[in-house]
């Protein structure tokens, strides 16, 4: 279905749309790669009312997955290449995208805020913008606990994307542009916040894969190259003619279990600092994202293996065991790796040309804590 995405108004349904994949990811705008069928068999008239559906900037693609709406994004552009292919490739990213296309042109001073008030104040000036509205947009209330005084500088221009990346990467909090159809069947979008996380504890989400089992095949994706364990943060006052801030915050424990000191420099921009201290929290909160070697399984879904992706929130945590040549299995006939990790990611994949299966991919995270204990060699095996 496409919608309008300053009105809301339907502009077609039961659209021919071949998709390659689309997805959603916390905290951040997920790519859509689509295309519009331009078939023989269908009417000029009806291929003229599909392809304005399909408006790039205008349009808004919304999927379902077994009758469940599973994902939005907004068509941004066109990427055709051939007339005689039929097709009309489109590129769309999920709605929280609209944010990277809105300035932050004013101040906004927030002293002794709740984080939460500050998401949805940044989120709804972008919205709240001449022409900037953005059809069917509802908020969830509540609080995250942490408070704090900041200055987002109106005279630096960041996109709105930016000033509520500094909050995430600072204070550790998420968000999320839910799509879901109220009781009266309207297509919605939710901005969920969530402190510490979103999501459902492993025992109440349900979610369990197992290789070999459900998951038809795992990547065990392990990233050193970009992890640090110290990480500085600077920034200028703008209030106070460039005054240079500097504040660091280390991982002690990851460098007493032997780890060599790995150090990254991140620079804060758009808002206005006051002292070291400040940075020196944002740095603290900045640490666990990088801090460790990064473990994000990668684990592939049959399109008909439970738990659905449609009944999947995101941000939930999972169980994953696996057993396989990378994780021969541990006396006596356990698993070679047992943990449990966040759904921070899902793509699906349907089927259509060149791709006649359907398949669902499970982006895993939060699972660094859990990389020793999976390359350790247990007591009385190997040489």
């Amino acid at each position: 279905m496409a919608t309008n995405l300053l009105t809301g108004a339907v502009l077609a349904d039961y659209l021919p749309i071949t998709a390659q994949q689309f997805g959603r990811v916390l905290s951040g705008a997920a790519q859509g790669t689509l295309a519009l069928n331009l078939r023989s068999d269908i009417s000029p008239a009806m291929s003229l009312v599909n392809i304005s559906a399909v408006t790039p900037r205008r349009s808004v693609l919304w999927a379902f997955i077994n009758g469940a709406c599973a994902w939005n994004g907004v068509v941004w552009d066109w990427n055709h290449e051939s007339a005689a292919s039929g097709m009309l490739p489109l590129g769309c990213q999920s709605l929280e995208s609209v944010l990277a296309h809105r300035l932050l042109s004013e101040t906004f001073v927030f002293t002794g805020t709740d984080i939460f008030d500050m998401m949805r104040t940044l989120i709804q000036y972008a919205f709240g913008k001449p022409y900037g509205q953005v059809a069917g947009i509802t908020y969830s209330s509540g609080e995250s606990g942490l408070t704090d005084s900041i200055t987002f500088d109106g005279t630096q221009y960041q996109t709105v994307a930016d000033a509520v990346a500094t909050l995430v990467q600072g204070y550790g909090i998420e968000y999320s542009f839910r799509p879901y159809q109220d009781a009266a069947g309207n297509l919605r979008t939710n901005v969920d916040l969530g402190y510490p996380a979103l999501g459902l504890p492993a025992d109440q989400s349900g979610l369990v894969y197992t290789f070999p089992g459900n998951v038809l095949d795992y990547a065990f994706q392990a990233t050193g190259s970009t992890s640090a364990n110290s990480v500085t943060a600077t920034a200028y006052s703008y209030a106070e003619t460039g005054i240079p801030y500097a504040g660091t915050a280390q991982d002690s424990a990851d460098l007493a279990a032997g780890y060599p000191l790995s150090e990254l420099a991140v620079s804060v921009a758009g808002t206005v600092w006051s002292s070291d201290s400040q940075l020196a929290s944002y740095a603290q909160g900045y640490l666990p994202q990088v801090t460790d070697t990064q473990l994000t399984p990668l684990l592939t879904l049959g399109a008909e293996s439970y738990p659905q992706i449609g009944q999947t929130v995101i941000g939930s945590w999972a169980q994953f065991a696996a057993a396989s040549p990378l994780h021969p299995p541990r006396p006596p006939g356990k698993p070679g790796f047992q943990g449990t990790g966040r759904v921070v990611a899902w793509t699906a994949y349907p089927p259509g040309e060149g791709q006649p299966s359907e398949y669902v991919k499970i982006q895993l995270g939060d699972m660094s804590a859990m990389f020793r204990t999976a390359c350790e060699c247990p007591a009385g095996t190997g040489d």
